[in-house]
């Protein structure tokens, strides 16, 4: 998947954004820029090895560590090393997270919003990406390193718990298919012998229907 090359209009408006950054979040506005500057050279080279070497430079001098990492994440998602590349950089985000004393609030040892926002994004990445015994552990680690965030542990929780149950509903559909098509497979068999057609399964109405 080729990456997007913005039009004029669109470069006015990020620069704009840029703009507002500089006065109100200027680390922030550091950090997009080199953001933008690697997606620029990937999309010129074709492939990840320049980009990647301009991310690790960034990482070395810029405040803003969070937005240097998600842009490097989601650019080996997008036809880079993939999900093994992005996963070992969730691993080193969260190490130079746990290093970063700015992110532990010092009156009682809860953590900053950057912290829980690293875990609900790595969460959320083995919930697309990986297996359910992927996500349990980094929630499990995620409610560890942050003992006192009680909204951390919510959020934690809540979005594991979603994501149980639509997987249980998805294997759920997925047996009522199999178990439909074999109704189907004994009808088309039994065909002629009406009181050899058994019945359809339970569900299997609902199932056409929805």
């Amino acid at each position: 998947m080729g990456m997007a090359v913005l039009d004029e209009a669109q470069r006015r408006r990020r620069q704009s954004v840029y703009e507002f950054l500089d006065a109100t979040k200027p680390a922030r506005a550091q950090a997009l820029r080199w953001c933008e500057t690697a997606r620029e050279m990937r999309r010129i080279d074709g492939d990840m090895k320049e980009a990647a070497q301009l991310l690790r430079g960034a990482l070395s001098c810029v405040k803003d560590y969070a937005s240097v990492y998600k842009t490097w994440i989601a650019m080996e998602m997008d036809g880079g090393g993939g999900v093994g590349v992005a996963r070992w950089l969730f691993e080193e985000w969260g190490t130079v997270c746990a290093k970063d004393g700015n992110l532990r609030k010092d009156d009682d040892g809860t953590t900053a919003d950057e912290y829980g926002d690293y875990w609900c994004a790595y969460l959320a990445f083995e919930l697309r990406h990986g297996d359910a015994r992927r996500a349990r552990t980094v929630a499990a680690r995620a409610v560890k390193a942050c003992p006192h965030d009680a909204s951390l542990r919510d959020t934690v929780e809540l979005r594991l718990s979603d994501a149980i149950e639509i997987e249980q509903q998805r294997r759920h559909r997925s047996g009522l298919l199999r178990t439909a098509k074999k109704w189907l497979t004994n009808s088309e068999q039994s065909r002629g012998c009406s009181s050899l057609v058994p019945r359809p399964p339970q569900g299997y109405r609902r199932l056409l229907s929805g």
